[in-house]
């Protein structure tokens, strides 16, 4: 249960999740998202912990029936990817806006956007509001996952404070089943795209009815699991429940420091653990290399491959 309580000492996060823009092939985009962009975004600072996911087709069957809640979705609306960045506190936030310390590298950073997205919306969670409930999975994600693992996108019916506190309770009802290995809830505030256009960003959010209030990240034993899990009462709550399963999860930021994908990239990862090549993971080696972003934060298990769900 450490990455529950490292996960829980970040006070905010920011969830972005979009699709591409349409003229682009999918697995060029996702191969570009994961060796390119966010090795690059790993070494800005103020990154508590920092994960990356591609999303497949919605499974509008996931659960058992649920009468009331729309659960299909157009397939031109459906997300494709979603980053997670949490930090421990505002002034973390305020550092990573910050860096990197030259606006023009900032800028070509945040062409990748330009080159990529179509549409995406930035949600923000702080305080209680983005909690890991358990975690039973092995080691830090950093490839094709092991298990069954979802992304479960949520919108209101009932006003914000009901509908928390109803999803409080889900996830407190969830986390404790048989099968659930891993589950974390975040209540979103309303998009601002104005604080993203402050702080540099391309706007490209998703008009009002397209956008999510809470999303859960689930991780199961198996897909039947999820047919078991406690629904009733659900629709009072919630219109719309759109479940993605998640082929990878890439964690290039974990307890404050780059993880081996994070400074190498996936591909030499993969290169290092099919050769063995343990001394290609020694941090004096990545220190030499990287720098202080290889020796950023508190340690962490950069020189440890797989640890997929």
């Amino acid at each position: 249960m450490a990455s529950v309580e490292m996960e829980n000492r970040a006070t905010v996060s920011r969830t972005t999740c979009g699709w591409r823009r349409p003229e682009l092939d999918r697995d060029a985009v996702r191969r570009y998202w994961r060796d390119v962009h966010s090795p690059a975004i790993a070494r800005r600072a103020g990154v508590h912990w920092y994960r990356h996911s591609p999303f497949d087709a919605v499974d509008a069957q996931l659960f058992a029936p649920i009468t009331g809640i729309e659960r299909a979705a157009p397939a031109n609306e459906q997300l494709m990817w979603q980053s997670d960045v949490a930090y421990l506190d505002e002034d973390a936030v305020a550092a990573f806006v910050a860096s990197p310390d030259d606006p023009a590298v900032t800028a070509l950073l945040l062409a990748d956007i330009e080159l990529i997205v179509d549409r995406s919306t930035t949600y923000r969670s702080v305080g209680d509001n983005a909690r890991t409930w358990v975690d039973t999975t092995d080691g830090i994600p950093t490839g094709p996952v092991r298990h069954p693992t979802y992304g479960l996108f949520l919108r209101a019916r009932s006003a914000e404070p009901a509908f928390r506190s109803a999803l409080g309770d889900l996830a407190r009802r969830w986390a404790d089943r048989p099968g659930v290995r891993r589950l974390r809830l975040s209540l979103f505030d309303a998009p601002d795209p104005e604080a993203e256009r402050r702080a540099g960003y391309p706007i490209r959010t998703h008009p009002v009815d397209q956008q999510y209030q809470a999303w859960i990240e689930l991780v199961l034993d198996d897909r039947d699991v999820a047919r078991a899990l406690p629904v009733a009462g659900l629709a009072e709550h919630v219109s719309t429940l759109h479940a993605y399963p998640v082929p990878a999860v890439y964690t290039f930021v974990h307890d404050g420091r780059p993880t081996l994908i994070g400074l190498r990239g996936y591909p030499a990862q993969q290169a290092i653990a099919e050769l063995g090549a343990d001394h290609a993971r020694d941090e004096r080696l990545l220190e030499w290399m990287y720098g202080p972003a290889a020796r950023r934060g508190q340690p962490a298990e950069v020189q440890r491959w797989a640890g997929q769900r």
